[in-house]
């Protein structure tokens, strides 16, 4: 399976190249939006003070979890490539591992699935566009499906490492570990009390094993709040600073509910050098949220509150790049897997068709610099 995945995303990702020799090549074409960001940090370390002046006025790169830049850096000093090819190199290498293994998890949670099929759902998806960019998402992806498989394998101190790593990677990722380790330890303490015997001395441990995923997992999230505290003298300066991109705390229902009365949804608005549409994210929160309720009441609880939970945050403080939140994440796309597969074959090879060509024009407008993919 794993050649299948590396020799179908080789073919894709050629597509992804040939496209980019009509821009500046790939490494630099695939670098837009947050990626400058990253490349930031990963050469020059984090900001001292905000940005004044120009498009960038009162912002820093704070708001960027280290992980990934830290290993732009390393990727930098071994080879002495580019920034932005060290960034294309790590994510074209992880997003097959991240998608064979997601796979594999769902064909564990669900054996009727056919783990060929979910492997081509993450490839031809077009949020999948970001699985290949110089983004997080194959990192911070390939980290949250280790942990469901050492955790539902019960390797809870390999997957406390892990849990280190995923909290250093993203703003998400914390919260995701709380969910998986309470969902775990609540499902456990059921089980011992239904069980009897033993019951308090498995619940016991239960917990213990949620408090040490907590403790040893939130070392990643921890060691940057110091460093930044440190640094700038406010150990959440990477949540302060994103009022800089006027993102500001609010009601994650509300920021929906705002972005459907919208009504700026338009052809233009999917175009370069043009406004992205509120209406756009909002409609793709709503398909995102009746695909939750579908996995809760298919069993794949946990699964679901995980996306739930990405909703949530990724709409806390506006809409602006909740589609790559919900859907270039290996959660989402399990889910998208587990209910084609419960369709007719000729809507699920519908299905692959138009996300192949969605995600065909995904990659010139994403060359483009169009904003709705930011």
């Amino acid at each position: 399976m794993i050649l299948f995945c590396f020799g179908s995303h080789a073919g894709i990702l050629l597509y992804y190249i040939v496209v980019a020799k009509a821009f500046s090549g790939f490494s630099y074409s695939a670098c837009q939006w947050d990626c400058g960001w990253y490349i930031s940090i990963a050469s020059a370390g984090y900001d001292l003070r905000p940005h004044l002046g120009g498009a960038d006025n009162g912002q820093a790169n704070w708001a960027f979890f280290p992980l990934f830049p830290l290993l732009l850096r390393a990727i930098h000093a071994v080879t002495g490539f580019s920034y932005q090819l060290s960034g294309v190199l790590l994510n074209n290498a992880l997003f097959p591992v991240m998608a064979v293994s997601a796979a594999l998890y769902l064909k564990a949670r669900r054996p009727e699935t056919n783990a060929y099929v979910t492997v081509l759902v993450f490839l031809a998806s077009p949020f999948s566009l970001y699985f290949r960019v110089p983004f997080t998402e194959s990192l911070y992806g390939t980290l949250l499906v280790a942990l469901l498989f050492l955790l539902r394998s019960e390797r809870v101190w390999l997957a406390s490492v892990g849990a280190a790593f995923f909290t250093a990677s993203r703003p998400t990722a914390a919260p995701l570990l709380a969910v998986m380790g309470g969902t775990r330890m609540m499902a456990q303490c059921l089980h011992a009390r239904l069980a009897g015997g033993a019951a308090g001395r498995l619940m016991a441990r239960s917990v213990t094993q949620c408090l040490a995923l907590g403790l040893v997992g939130g070392i990643g999230l921890v060691a940057y709040m110091f460093y930044l505290h440190g640094l700038v003298g406010d150990a959440l300066a990477f949540q302060h600073i994103e009022v800089a991109w006027g993102r500001h705390p609010g009601n994650p229902l509300a920021n929906i509910w705002h972005g459907l009365q919208a009504r700026d949804l338009s052809a233009a608005s999917f175009l370069p050098g043009h406004e992205e549409s509120q209406t756009y994210f909002a409609l793709a929160c709503v398909v995102a949220a009746g695909l939750v309720l579908w996995a809760f009441w298919s069993g794949l609880v946990l699964e679901a509150a995980l996306v739930a939970v990405t909703l949530l945050l990724s709409t806390s403080t506006g809409l602006w790049s909740s589609t790559r939140y919900l859907y270039a994440n290996p959660v989402t796309l399990m889910l998208v897997a587990a209910l084609m597969q419960k369709m007719p074959r000729a809507a699920c090879v519908l299905l692959f068709c138009l996300f192949s060509m969605v995600q065909a024009l995904f990659v010139i407008l994403w060359y483009q610099g169009a904003r709705f993919l930011m």
